[in-house]
């Protein structure tokens, strides 16, 4: 499948974007010829490139406009600032997304309605590509972007009912179809830009057709149960390699609280450091977040922090790794025996809120290390092996299923359903869908 290229989509493709507009007071007359417009797209696809390089809140607008080859001035000519751009291409995209999904066709338990999500799926894979830097910087810029968050949710809920609207003969009861397509629909986007990071690890192992596949075989079958000459596709011959983690995540991973040689008070003392960090951390994030916040927020003294770190660097990564092995340890006690002999009904149900209590009290913590890697080339090229450790342990749970298939990658695509379940505490109602979407769509249970 052909990248899309680098960029707003040109006129008269899916999604054609506004008359450019030059911002006052710096024209009397607005309009924006074709040199602006070249401009303006210039300093949109340097703002890309620099979220994507090293993140949003990092992201300056002198470095926007050195990458462009423009002055600051030039700049604000055509946005207000640096949230304008990733707003105009966040805007491209749902506008992308949503021509997507008004192409589709009936979606029906035949193969036809399997190729229409096939299709749906490759064409998503496609805008992806296209704004990568939108998709990684998208959750930071939320958080502090009420105009960028209301934006998705309206998004969201277009294409949702529209994907609801064409489903012809889905063997779910109508009142669950709102909360898994919802859910299907965010997998899918996690699990494609999964599958990307683990590909640029191992380029020839995950190709764009296989995952494809495998994401239209989960969706439809969980939309109109297992049906193994339409929804099912065979493995690869050769499995995926296992990626293993480099010295950059190792040291990350083996940090550890330290206090075992402490007197009480000096316990007292880094237990204070550590809650007050992670609670900065998490409202500022990583790069607003500086060691005076810490030492304020816990009543302590800079000698206090600079007893126990030697930078904030090494402080963030003590809480990262304190987090990754809460969150691993819960990934790991899936209960595969329970819930292939149906030793207990119950079973992934149980796990699924054991793993979101862990998950969702750690999530943010690891956006916020997320946010800080874009700065450091060998934890964003190591981050596929964390990955790629998840994908083994389901695939570990797929492998007894009685059909088959493609478990490897398959498995990927559990890895993102999971992510985006665990991003915050679920109510029961939601840790209900999570588990029919697994039951439904990578076991091939019918759950109705």
């Amino acid at each position: 499948m052909a990248k899309a290229d680098k960029g707003v989509a040109p006129p008269g493709a899916p999604g054609e974007p506004e008359p450019v507009l030059r911002r006052a007071p710096f024209s009397d007359n607005p309009t924006v010829g074709a040199r602006g417009q070249r401009t303006q797209q210039r300093i949109l696809d340097a703002a890309l490139s620099v979220f994507g390089e090293v993140g949003y809140h990092p992201c300056s607008i002198d470095r926007i406009a050195k990458e462009a080859g423009c002055s600051r001035i030039s700049f604000y000519q055509y946005f207000a600032g640096k949230e304008d751009g990733l707003r105009q291409p966040a805007g491209q995209v749902a506008r992308q997304l949503n021509a997507s999904v008004e192409a589709l066709g009936p979606l029906t338990p035949d193969v036809e309605g399997w190729s229409q999500l096939r299709s749906w799926v490759e064409r998503y894979t496609e805008i992806h590509a296209r704004f990568t830097p939108v998709f990684t910087t998208f959750q930071s810029a939320v958080t502090s972007d009420e105009e960028v968050a209301g934006g998705s949710m309206r998004t969201g809920a277009r294409n949702r009912a529209r994907l609801r609207a064409r489903l012809d003969g889905a063997t779910i009861p109508d009142r669950e179809l709102d909360a898994t397509l919802d859910l299907l629909v965010k997998s899918i986007t996690a699990a494609i830009g999964t599958a990307a990071t683990l590909r640029s690890a191992a380029p020839a192992a995950w190709p764009e057709d296989r995952v494809a596949d495998a994401l239209a075989d989960v969706m439809h079958r969980t939309l109109f149960g297992l049906q193994p000459e339409i929804n099912v596709h065979p493995p690869a011959r050769r499995r995926p390699p296992e990626l293993p983690f480099g010295p950059a995540m190792t040291k990350v991973l083996e940090s550890r609280r330290d206090g075992d040689d402490l007197t009480p008070a000096g316990r007292r003392t880094l237990d204070a450091l550590l809650t007050a960090g992670r609670q900065e951390l998490v409202k500022h994030g990583y790069h607003s977040t500086r060691v005076d916040d810490i030492v304020t927020a816990a009543r302590l003294s800079h000698g206090a922090f600079y007893r126990y770190f030697e930078n904030k660097d090494e402080f963030a990564r003590l809480l990262a790794g304190e987090a990754m092995r809460t969150v691993s340890t819960a990934f790991a006690g899936i209960p595969t025996d329970a819930v292939h002999d149906d030793a207990d009904d119950d079973a992934l149900r149980t796990w699924l809120r054991r793993y979101n209590s862990a998950q969702a009290g750690e999530a943010a913590l690891i956006r916020v290390w997320t946010d800080a890697t874009f700065q450091d080339p060998a934890l964003r090229t190591e981050s596929a092996a964390v990955l790629d450790w998840g994908r083994r342990q389901m695939a570990r749970f797929l492998a007894p299923r009685p059909f088959g298939g493609d478990v490897d990658t398959e498995a990927m695509a559990l890895v993102a359903l999971l992510e985006v379940y665990g991003a915050r505490a679920r109510s029961g109602a939601a840790t209900a869908t999570a588990a029919d979407v697994i039951e439904r769509g990578l076991l091939g249970r019918t759950t109705a």
